[in-house]
C-alpha cells in the first residue's frame, strides 16, 4: 500500500524527531577507524605474513564466492544434508582448482580456512593419509598413498570407541592373527568397542586407518594401526561383517559426517597392519618398534595439540571482531533526552568484557606462532635422532591446549552474550562459530587429562629440584621454589602494574606455590609416599588441574610479553604499533591476575590495596584502549566473507545486513508461510475457541 500525501505529511514530523538524533551504523564504523593511534594495514601485514599474503586472500575470496560452490549466502539456511553435500562440493571444487593449477597448494590451504566449512574428506587429509605417510612400510606406502592421494579411495582415522577415549590402551576392538590364514580377524567384541565419532566415517569413507587391540597367540600388545576398507568402490555399500553409519546430529560441525563402525569377525590380509615400525611375519612372530620410533610416533599427538593452540587465537579473534564491531555502532539509551544514543563499546561493562578478549586472541596469536616454532625445532632434532626435548614440549603444548581451547569457547560465548539478542541469531555467526569451536576441548585429548600430564612433569621437576638436579625448559623457575615461597609484591602505584615484569613476578608465584601445594597434597594422600597414578593421585587432580592452569598462563603470558618486545626491538611494526600492542600485553595481564585474584591474596602475596591498585589499572587501560578497538580488531585481516557475519561487516552496515539476509529465509518463500494450509487456515475459519 502506498502511503497518501496527507498521511505523509502527518507522519514527517515524528519521523524528523527520531531521525535528528539518528545515526547510521556505516557512519559510526567510519569514526572508529579515523580516531584510531597506529595503522590496522601494517599490522594487519605483520600478522598474515606480508601485504602480498593479504592480497593473494582478496583475490581467492573472490574466486570463492563467485563459484556457485563457494557462495555462503544460504550457509545458515541449510539442512542437515545440504550441509553435507556443500562441503564436500566446496573441498572438491578446490581440489580441482588444484589439478587444473589454477592455484597451488599453499592457496588450497588458504582457501579452505576462508571455504570454513569443515566436511567429510577433514580426516582424509589431516589423519588418513599422515598415518600412511608415518606408519606404513615402504610398500604398503607405494599401494596405499597413490590411491589416497588421487582419491580413489577416501579414508578417515577410526580410534575412539563409545566406551573409550582419551584412554587409548583401554580400547576394545581386536585385531587376532589366524596363523594358517595368515589373516587378522578384526571384531567388536563388546557395544562399548563400536567405534564412534570419526570424521567422514558415517557417510564418505571407503577406508579406515583402525585402532585395535592387536593378539597373537593369545597374548594382547595393545593398540596398533591397521588399515581397514569399508565399503565397496562400485556401489559404496558396507562389506559383510561391517555395520557403519552415521551418528546423527550434533552441538555443531554438522557438514562432517560423524560416524559410528562395528565389525563382526571380519578377516583382513596381514599386510593390512601398518609396519613401518611394528610387524607381525606370516609366522606369527611379533616385533616391537623400536624405542626411539615409538617416540617419533608420540610426537605425531603433539603436532596437533600444536596446530590446535595456533587456531585458537584466530578463532576467538573472529568472534572478538565481530562483537567490537557490532558494539561499536550499536547505540543504547541516552543520559538526556535530545540526546544521541551512546555506543554500547563505550559502556565500561562491555569494555571490560570485550577487550581483554581482543587482547586474549593477539595473546594466543603469538603464541600459536611460537608453540608452532617450538615443533618445527623438535622436528630438526628428531630428524637428528635426538628427543630430549619431548618431554618439556609434551607438557607446555598438553597444558596450552587445554588453556587456549578454555579461553577461546569461553570467549566467543562471552562475545555471543555481548551482542545482546542478535548475538542469538545464527545470521551473527557467534553460534555456529562455538558450537563448531567448543569440541576441541574434549578431542586430541581431554583437557582435565592434558592438564595432569602437564601437572606431572611440573611434579617431577620441582622433586628434581629439591634432590639437587636443575629443573628444565618452561619449569626453570621451580630452581627457585624455596625462595620464591617467601617472595611478595613490591609494587606500590598502580602505574607499576603497566610492566611486564610485576605481572610475571605474580605469576610465577602463584605456580610455584601451586606445584609445592600439589607435592604435599599428594604426599598426604599418598601417607608420605609421591604415586602418580592410583588412589592418591585421584585425590589431588583438583589441585593438579590448578597448577596446571597457573604455569600455562605463566607461558602464555611471558610469550605474549617477550614477543611484543622482540617486535619492538626488531622494528618489524611501527611505533605506534607498539605501543597498542603493549597496552593489550598489560591488559591481559592484570585482567588474568584479578580473575585469579584469590590466589594471590591466599598466601599474602598481594595486599588488598594493590588488588585495588591493579583493579583501577585495568580500568584505565579499557579508557585508553577504546579509541583503537576497532583498529585492533581490522588489523586480524579478516574478509567479510570469512566471517559470514551480519553483525560484523567490516563497513558496520549491520541491520540492512539483518534483514536482508532475513529476507531469504526458506521460512519467507511464500506469504502464507508452510502451515497455512492445512493447519493455520482450517482452525482460524473454525469456530473461535475461549482462552
Amino acid at each position: 500500500m502506498v502511503a497518501d500525501e496527507r498521511t505523509r505529511k502527518l507522519v514527517a514530523a515524528s519521523s524528523e524527531v527520531v531521525l535528528a538524533n539518528h545515526v547510521e551504523p556505516t557512519a559510526d564504523m567510519r569514526a572508529e577507524r579515523a580516531r584510531a593511534s597506529f595503522d590496522s594495514e601494517e599490522l594487519a601485514a605483520y600478522l598474515n605474513g606480508g601485504r602480498h599474503k593479504l592480497q593473494r586472500k582478496a583475490e581467492l575470496v573472490k574466486m570463492l564466492s563467485d563459484s556457485e560452490w563457494g557462495n555462503k549466502s544460504r550457509r545458515y539456511f541449510l539442512t542437515r544434508q545440504e550441509e553435507y553435500t556443500g562441503a564436500l562440493q566446496g573441498i572438491l571444487g578446490i581440489w580441482d582448482l588444484v589439478q587444473d593449477k589454477q592455484i597451488s597448494l599453499d592457496d588450497a590451504l588458504l582457501m579452505r580456512q576462508l571455504f570454513n566449512l569443515p566436511g567429510g574428506l577433514e580426516l582424509h587429509i589431516g589423519m588418513f593419509i599422515p598415518s600412511i605417510l608415518s606408519q606404513a612400510s615402504e610398500e604398503q606406502q607405494a599401494k596405499w598413498l597413490p590411491l589416497a592421494q588421487n582419491l580413489r579411495i577416501i579414508g578417515t582415522y577410526a580410534q575412539t570407541e563409545l566406551g573409550h577415549g582419551t584412554f587409548v590402551r583401554g580400547l576394545e576392538t581386536t585385531a587376532t592373527y589366524d596363523v594358517e590364514r595368515e589373516e587378522f580377524v578384526v571384531h567388536s567384541p563388546t557395544l562399548s568397542s563400536t567405534k564412534w565419532w570419526p570424521g567422514g566415517l558415517g557417510k564418505t569413507a571407503t577406508h579406515v586407518i583402525l585402532m585395535a587391540r592387536l593378539f597373537v597367540d593369545s597374548k594382547d600388545y595393545g593398540p596398533h594401526a591397521f588399515i581397514v576398507q569399508i565399503r565397496t568402490l562400485d556401489t559404496h555399500r558396507p562389506l559383510p561383517g561391517i555395520k557403519v553409519g552415521d551418528i546423527g546430529p550434533k552441538a555443531g560441525y554438522n557438514a562432517v559426517d560423524n560416524g559410528y563402525l562395528s565389525f563382526d569377525h571380519v578377516r583382513i590380509p596381514r599386510e593390512a597392519m601398518l609396519m613401518r615400525f611394528a610387524k607381525v611375519s606370516r609366522e606369527g612372530k611379533y616385533s616391537p618398534p623400536p624405542a626411539a620410533n615409538s617416540k617419533a610416533s608420540y610426537a605425531t599427538m603433539v603436532y596437533v595439540r600444536a596446530t590446535i593452540v595456533e587456531e585458537a587465537g584466530w578463532v576467538l579473534a573472529k568472534a572478538a571482531t565481530i562483537a567490537i564491531r557490532y558494539n561499536a555502532v550499536r547505540r543504547q539509551t541516552t543520559a538526556r533526552a535530545g540526546q544521541k544514543e551512546l555506543q554500547v563499546l563505550d559502556y565500561q561493562n562491555t569494555a571490560a568484557e570485550l577487550l581483554p578478549l581482543l587482547a586474549a586472541s593477539y595473546a594466543l596469536i603469538f603464541m600459536g606462532k611460537s608453540a608452532m616454532g617450538m615443533y618445527k625445532q623438535f622436528e630438526a632434532d628428531r630428524d637428528r635422532g635426538e628427543f630430549s626435548s619431548l618431554p618439556e614440549l609434551h607438557a607446555v603444548l598438553s597444558g596450552l591446549k587445554a588453556l587456549s581451547t578454555w579461553i577461546t569457547s569461553d570467549g566467543i560465548e562471552a562475545c555471543r552474550r555481548g551482542c545482546g539478542g542478535h548475538g542469538y541469531s545464527l545470521l551473527s555467526g557467534l553460534p555456529t562459530l562455538f558450537a563448531s569451536y567448543v569440541q576441541n576441548a574434549t578431542w586430541e585429548g581431554d583437557n582435565n587429562v592434558m592438564c595432569l600430564q602437564t601437572a606431572r612433569y611440573l611434579l617431577k621437576n620441582l622433586l628434581a629440584v629439591q634432590s639437587g638436579k636443575p629443573a628444565a625448559g618452561s619449569a626453570a623457575y621451580l630452581q627457585s621454589a624455596q625462595q620464591e615461597m617467601q617472595s611478595r609484591c613490591s609494587l606500590e602505584s598502580a602505574e607499576g602494574w603497566l610492566q611486564a615484569e610485576p605481572l610475571l613476578a605474580a605469576f610465577r608465584h602463584r605456580a610455584t606455590r601451586l606445584c609445592i601445594v600439589a607435592v604435599q597434597a599428594l604426599q598426604a594422600e599418598g601417607g608420605g609416599k609421591l604415586a602418580f597414578e592410583g588412589p592418591a593421585w585421584n585425590a589431588c587432580t583438583v589441585d593438579m588441574i590448578r597448577l596446571a592452569r597457573a604455569h600455562s598462563l605463566l607461558v602464555l603470558y611471558s610469550n605474549f610479553a617477550d614477543s611484543v618486545k622482540q617486535l619492538a626491538s626488531q622494528g618489524a611494526v611501527s611505533a605506534a604499533c607498539v605501543a597498542a600492542l603493549r597496552k593489550l600485553v598489560a591488559l591481559y595481564g592484570l585482567t588474568s591476575l584479578l580473575r585469579e585474584l584469590g590466589d594471590f591474596l591466599e598466601d599474602g602475596y598481594m595486599s588488598g590495596s594493590q588488588a585495588s591498585q591493579a583493579r583501577q589499572q585495568q580500568y584505565a587501560l579499557l579508557r585508553g584502549l577504546r579509541p583503537d578497538a576497532v583498529a585492533l580488531v581490522d588489523s586480524f585481516g579478516f574478509e567479510d566473507y570469512l566471517l559470514n557475519s551480519a553483525l560484523g561487516r567490516k563497513d558496520g552496515d549491520v541491520y540492512r545486513d539483518l534483514l536482508q539476509r532475513a529476507e531469504v529465509s526458506p521460512l519467507n518463500a511464500s506469504e502464507e508461510g508452510p502451515a497455512w494450509e492445512g493447519i493455520l487456515k482450517t482452525r482460524l475459519a473454525g469456530p473461535h475457541a475461549r482462552l
